[in-house]
């Protein structure tokens, strides 16, 4: 459980920690804007936020790629014959309303960035983050995603990945 306790203390303090912040904040303006108005402009909500684009997209790349060193961490974990499987299980447990929170605010996060920077090439870490997620999340979590993101009109990150069993 070393390599899960490492992992864990990656995603939650210093510079992932600060990254979260900001991206945070800005996946609930455009949220808030969405349920205020039925319609969100992830571009005035960038705008108004204040943050330089390019400090966000940098932001949001170091916890995709904290996303995708957990997931390759997990699959080290769970490909133990001795303690794999429970030992995967209980590291679930420990990611998984990680994993189902920024599943939800990583889709607005990345459609804001792509109105003043354009397409961003995420296609790996993304994919990394969507296997994360078909590992320790329920179909139910995943099903409740797929429809509230859907009434927002974005799609999961990493598609086509997420998968419902």
């Amino acid at each position: 459980m070393e390599i899960a306790r490492a992992l864990h203390v990656d995603l939650t303090p210093g510079v992932v920690a600060e990254a979260r912040r900001p991206l945070g904040e800005l996946a609930f303006a455009v949220r808030s804007d969405w349920e205020a108005e039925g319609d969100a402009n992830p571009e005035q909500v960038l705008r108004l936020s204040g943050v330089e684009v390019a400090e966000l997209r940098h932001q949001y790349f170091v916890l995709l790629w904290c996303f995708e060193r957990i997931w390759h961490g997990y699959q080290v974990i769970t490909r133990d014959r001795v303690l794999g499987r429970r030992a995967g299980k209980e590291f679930a447990s420990m990611l998984g309303w990680h994993v189902r929170n920024w599943s939800r605010d990583l889709p607005a996060i990345k459609q804001a960035l792509e109105t003043k920077v354009g397409k961003i090439h995420d296609g790996d870490s993304a994919r990394a983050f969507a296997e994360l997620g078909d590992a320790v999340l329920t179909d139910a979590d995943i099903r409740i995603m797929r429809s509230s993101l859907g009434e927002m009109s974005l799609q999961l990150i990493g598609e086509p990945a997420w998968w419902i069993g």
